[in-house]
């Protein structure tokens, strides 16, 4: 279902004076799933060998955005016990598997005592499609659910979302993994049990027998569920992600809360940027700048941070101006790294004098970036490298030297054919001095330090 946890207040930036206690944040106040509090459900089968045995689903029990309602009424019938030795009595492979309907024990087929039914908390953004769990009802009755529940084996919205009031989906397996036993039920041999166990529903029961056995020759001949329990866990956990300044902030997590140490008798900026990732693996990326002590104010033409990247598959190095497509890398793409906050550009409405735009490139065939001031390399880049698209993230910045500015190095890798961009003197040093493949160009454009 991929929904992404919400922001639901910003981290604010924080001013701090010198040698000030340590701050707290509860990150709980500022984030949120707004499907789950976190239970999870833990469908226990008796036959490991499908899939596992064990299938892990998140249940949206989250008042508004979840179904509440729904998840309470499927606690109450784990709470009673109602779903030990209770059996999938209907499968339909490629749409559903359904159960919480009737046990099997002893060789005998019993129903589940059932609750009264529950008010439908169909919702559009709940769809009913792969690995959701769902409330079976009674036909044209949309308030009639009570203890049976289906997982959808594919994308079935386009149907069950809009018969009946639509079907509730109050859950989600945690991961593909949780999946396979779901699978491994679907793909078992499907039998119409309703004469040998005497119950005239259970007319595409799957079963897991040899064929010369008959299906009410064991308790396993059926699938049996163990047990289905309820666990509760955070519904999301948190990253510091970056700190560009550990001098002179220590940043700390224990679970939701985060500690601000500050380091004596220093003044200084830091940008603490947290993640919180939901339990399915979603993301979403906050940041803010603190302020410790007496600090120069920012020269007037400072313009946005460029975020410096490294993508450790390739070596080659991205850099942003956009927070958006930061918080986009940090959330889905893994193999980049935040290495550093590279450098403030020049803000192109108070920049005096007025700024230049740096245009980004990207290399369609290796994934590389060129940053370029020159309107001449650039129309170069437009009219003999078409494997080269300008791309529409860029930055301001100065062609010559002015107060406060600084230079920003490019290199040119001949192995790679990519650029490398720094603003370190230390950096630029070292790389002439032991990388001969790399060649150096020059100064880019001039930025403001960070």
């Amino acid at each position: 279902m991929a929904t992404i946890p919400l922001i639901t207040q910003s981290l604010n930036d924080l001013n701090i004076a010198q040698n000030a206690a340590n701050t707290t944040i509860n990150l709980f106040q500022h984030f949120d799933d707004p499907l789950t509090t976190g239970k999870i459900a833990r469908f226990e089968l008796y036959d490991s060998s499908l899939g596992g045995g064990v299938s892990n689903v998140l249940l949206f029990d989250q008042p508004g955005a979840g179904a509440p309602e729904t998840v309470n009424n499927f606690l109450n019938y784990v709470n009673d016990g109602d779903y030990v030795n209770s059996i999938i009595h209907r499968s339909i492979p490629g749409f559903v598997i359904q159960g919480g309907g009737f046990t099997f024990k002893n060789l005998m087929v019993d129903l589940v005592p059932t609750d009264p039914p529950i008010v439908n908390e169909f919702n559009s953004q709940r769809s009913n499609t792969r690995g959701t769990i769902a409330m079976a009802k009674v036909g044209n009755d949309p308030n009639s659910a009570t203890s049976q529940w289906f997982f959808n084996l594919a994308d079935n919205s386009a149907n069950l979302d809009n018969q009946n009031g639509g079907f509730t989906v109050f859950g989600e397996v945690l991961s593909q993994g949780d999946l396979a036993p779901i699978d491994a039920i679907a793909s078992l041999p499907v039998e119409d049990a309703s004469s040998f166990l005497n119950q005239p529903a259970l007319t595409d029961v799957p079963v897991n027998i040899e064929s010369s056995s008959a299906i009410d020759d064991s308790d396993n001949n059926l699938v049996r569920y163990r047990n289905i329990s309820v666990s509760q866990t955070d519904e999301l956990k948190f990253k510091v992600i970056h700190n560009s300044n550990p001098d002179l902030v220590q940043v700390s997590l224990n679970q939701a809360e985060l500690s601000l140490d500050y380091a004596d008798n220093r003044n200084g900026r830091a940008e603490i940027i947290i993640q919180a990732t939901d339990l399915q693996g979603d993301s979403v990326v906050d940041s803010f700048d603190l302020t410790v002590g007496n600090v120069q104010p920012y020269p007037t033409n400072r313009g946005a941070t460029i975020y410096r990247f490294l993508n450790n598959d390739t070596g080659v190095h991205l850099y942003t101006a956009s927070k958006i497509e930061r918080d986009h890398i940090l959330n889905n793409l893994p193999n980049y790294k935040l290495e550093s906050l590279a450098y403030a550009s020049i803000d192109n409405l108070t920049g005096n004098p007025a700024p230049q735009k740096v245009y980004r490139f990207l290399n369609k065939d290796t994934g590389t970036h060129l940053y370029t001031l020159s309107e001449v390399e650039k129309q170069s880049v437009e009219t003999n490298l078409k494997n080269f698209t300008l791309e529409t993230e860029s930055l301001f910045a100065y062609a010559q030297a002015q107060p406060n500015s600084i230079p920003v190095y490019r290199f040119y890798n001949t192995q790679t054919g990519a650029h490398f961009y720094t603003p370190s003197e230390v950096e630029r040093n070292v790389v002439e001095d032991t990388l001969p493949n790399y060649n150096p160009e020059g100064i880019a454009y001039y930025a403001l330090p960070i």
